[in-house]
């Protein structure tokens, strides 16, 4: 949208994240902007994101509803709702939930230690 700010992303995902995200299309287009740095430089660090039928798989274990890890751009829509830490992309921060823990930052890992404690209905 502004020359300094460049990045792709999927149609289908675009739209996806614009309903959900209904009156605040520039708050969107600057967390797709900060989570696009972030993943690149998880990238040269060599980080891989799990495959689609990886995180389907974790997600019928524990019949979970929401996803917590890796990008807004990139969770899979199949989940009610998918965050990480204080970001919130879409849906309730509840439910059972499939974690992607190499995708989290260190006070991530902190904060999901902490509800770890609290519930059980999580796959790591």
């Amino acid at each position: 949208m502004e020359p300094h700010r460049g990045w792709t992303i999927a149609s289908s995902s675009w739209n996806f994240l614009r309903k959900r995200w209904l009156d605040q299309e520039q708050k969107l287009i600057t967390v797709i902007q900060e989570e696009t740095e972030r993943t690149e430089e998880k990238e040269e660090a060599g980080y891989r994101s799990p495959t689609l039928s990886i995180i389907r798989a974790l997600q019928k274990i524990n019949k979970a509803k929401r996803l917590e890890s890796e990008a807004i751009m990139s969770a899979p829509p199949f989940f009610q709702s998918a965050g990480r830490g204080d970001l919130n992309f879409w849906g309730e921060d509840d439910g059972p939930t499939v974690v992607v823990w190499r995708s989290l930052s260190e006070s991530e890992e902190e904060q999901w230690s902490e509800k770890m404690c609290k519930s059980k209905d999580w796959v790591v």
